[in-house]
């Protein structure tokens, strides 16, 4: 029997590859030869799940001087704008990217698919890498 956290990561990773094959999504890459960093910068619109319904975020993505992936989020709510901060970032395999996310409502991770031309991702949120089960989407405009 597996543990409970390995089953809910597990899930979570089906749950994005099933999603990416569903008519109308963006194609999941086949190939086996890595992130190309270079279209994976930019801007991002979608939505996240935030709190009972689901609000407009614009997720960037860039490279630090560190040459490591980074990025911010900007959350529409309904009181405001909800500023955070992504980083941490790391490819755990082809096209799926794990962040660590922070704002002022605490810190959690992300887990995002991207699409083969990296022009648009679905993922989930929680507040560990185990309890990524929030939506949270983007396409580059």
């Amino acid at each position: 029997m597996i543990p409970f956290r390995t089953f809910l990561r597990r899930l979570s990773v089906a749950v994005l590859a099933a999603v990416f094959a569903l008519p109308g999504s963006p194609a999941l890459a086949r190939d086996t030869k890595g992130p190309s960093p270079d279209r994976l910068a930019g801007r991002y619109e979608g939505q996240v799940m935030n709190g009972d319904d689901l609000d407009p975020v614009l997720t960037v993505f860039e490279r630090n001087a560190s040459g490591k992936w980074v990025g911010t989020y900007a959350i529409e709510q309904e009181d405001g704008i909800e500023a955070g901060s992504l980083d941490n970032c790391e490819w755990e395999t082809v096209r799926l990217l794990l962040c660590r996310w922070r704002d002022s409502a605490g810190a959690g991770a992300v887990r995002l698919l991207f699409s083969s031309d990296y022009n648009a991702f679905r993922g989930f949120w929680g507040e560990t890498p185990d309890t990524t089960l929030m939506l949270w989407d983007g396409v580059k405009p």
